[in-house]
């Protein structure tokens, strides 16, 4: 994807043409701004353009990689010697899919298991990790202009790791740069900060990213793209992906339908409710998995070999995934009582974020109080905090939610 076809972030990738095209590209970067909202993908383009052997220049003088030639080629495959990427990663080992050219059925000669690195939440980047990229980095660049490492979620480094890093930062191999990417920039070292040259990545705004939705997939049904757009939070990569997962998509819209039942139904329904919940986190995940196998970057053989590492982490540790996965569902939540706090206090506002379910919304929000909403928002953030902080029973927090989100809507 060239840097023309990206949504958004035009400043930024401007910024990083005049770079390229002046030959003043600094030593080291820091993309800063939400998770999945381009960063790492803007670093890869940057990668691929800064090492093109053939620049296309637009009318307007912009450059961009030719997509075409042997680098463009290799760094889109992830199979370049100049490109190096490290994520928070946790190690699974699966069994490579076999090769088609030799037989059905017969394993692969080379490497009887392979190790496959899936980023969780809860991972990190470790002095190991770090080390094998700077020796990668100690030589010159194989067969690009300059060699690229990208650092993805670099406020995951151990301490270790990130002093490992900081000394190579303060005298950085020549014809290299860094591009560290970072949803929360405080948990890095100053040291390291003061050593690249910051850019701060926002989301889209909402009419901006369904408009780009509606001319990338038209024949989408219009309620599919707004559920990924609300659930993409502006994120335009990541809505992209929602729209290729459909079963995340009707998962989402089961999740709303049991945050309107709570407006009406008995305190008894509570405890099935909260089964239900708690059910959905893992179907998720499940669903999730699926879409990335078919839609996720990489190769055929990489996506296969990363479904059976999502795979093997969901049955080897099913109560992990349910805590890593649910604070998405809470998320979903919290977009639903928001909607309604606003819907409130004024019934034609455009800002509602689960649009496909405005006249629900519409219908619902004056039924609640104020106070109601507010305490529903809170007992939310509650529950994430005892699953992910106190590792409360996972099923319980679930039925006490439901309990509390069906008396939000009678609470006066």
């Amino acid at each position: 994807m060239a840097f023309k076809e990206i949504i958004g972030h035009q400043h930024q990738i401007e910024a990083l043409r005049q770079a390229i095209a002046s030959e003043r590209v600094p030593n080291a970067y820091l993309f800063v701004g939400p998770p999945n909202v381009g960063k790492t993908l803007i670093a890869r383009e940057f990668a691929r353009t800064v090492n093109c052997e053939a620049l296309a220049t637009s009318g307007d003088g912009d450059i961009d990689a030719c997509g075409l030639c042997h680098n463009c080629v290799r760094i889109g495959e992830s199979n370049h010697p100049d490109l190096m990427i490290v994520q928070p990663a946790v190690r699974v080992e699966v069994k490579p899919p076999e090769e088609d050219e030799r037989g059905k059925g017969e394993p692969k000669a080379r490497d009887v298991r392979r190790e496959v690195y899936v980023d969780l939440p809860d991972a990190l980047i470790y002095k190991e990790q770090i080390g094998e990229l700077l020796r990668h980095l100690s030589a010159k660049p194989v067969l690009g202009r300059r060699k690229v490492a990208i650092i993805c979620s670099a406020e995951r480094m151990n301490m270790v790791a990130a002093n490992h890093l900081l000394k190579t930062l303060e005298e950085p191999p020549p014809n290299t740069t860094f591009v560290l990417t970072s949803e929360n920039p405080t948990r890095l070292l100053e040291t390291i900060i003061s050593r690249c040259q910051t850019m701060t990545f926002g989301t889209l705004p909402a009419e901006e990213l369904l408009e780009a939705l509606r001319t990338e997939f038209p024949e989408a049904d219009e309620s599919l793209r707004q559920g990924a757009a609300a659930i993409s939070g502006g994120r335009y990569g990541r809505a992209r992906w929602l729209l290729q997962a459909p079963d995340v998509l009707d998962l989402r819209k089961e999740l709303l339908e049991l945050a309107s039942s709570t407006a009406d139904v008995p305190l008894v329904a509570s405890l099935a409710m909260g089964e239900r919940l708690a059910e959905m986190p893992g179907r998720w995940w499940e669903a999730a998995e699926q879409a990335f196998a078919g839609t996720g970057a990489g190769s055929s053989e990489e996506r296969e070999m990363r479904a059976e590492a999502l795979e093997q982490l969901r049955k080897r540790s099913p109560d992990r995934i349910n805590r890593i996965q649910v604070s998405e569902l809470l998320d979903i939540l919290q977009t639903w009582y928001r909607d309604l706090t606003l819907l409130r206090s004024n019934p034609q506002s455009e800002l509602v974020i689960n649009r496909d379910q405005a006249e629900v919304l519409r219908a619902l929000a004056g039924g609640y109080t104020p106070e109601g909403l507010v305490w529903a928002s809170q007992v939310i953030e509650e529950t994430r905090r005892d699953l992910v902080a106190y590792n409360a029973n996972f099923a319980l927090a679930c039925q006490v939610l439901m309990v509390k989100l069906i008396s939000a809507a009678r609470r006066r």
